[in-house]
């Protein structure tokens, strides 16, 4: 009878290890794929960063104001050009 809960408690013992051992190993995966995701992220993100960016000119037009200090600017309204109407 002893010898039949010692086996018993054996085989209880052998199918916990071999739950936690499946249960490590899928943790482990989980582990590595997030490390993974992580340098991509990163990766991606340099990736980004390192793309040349829009460069795009801006011209400053100074005028001097009239009396009433009214500043209006005629003509080359439209990249240097005027519209016609």
């Amino acid at each position: 009878m002893r010898e039949e809960r010692i086996r018993h408690t054996m085989t209880l013992a052998t199918e916990m290890l071999h739950e936690i051992k499946i249960s490590a190993r899928r943790w482990f995966i989980a582990f590595i794929f997030m490390c993974a995701l992580e340098i991509c992220t990163i990766a991606f993100f340099m990736w980004y960063m390192s793309l040349p960016t829009d460069t795009s000119e801006s011209t400053t037009i100074e005028q001097e104001a009239s009396d009433s200090d009214y500043n209006t600017f005629v003509g080359g309204d439209y990249n240097g050009e005027t519209k016609d109407n």
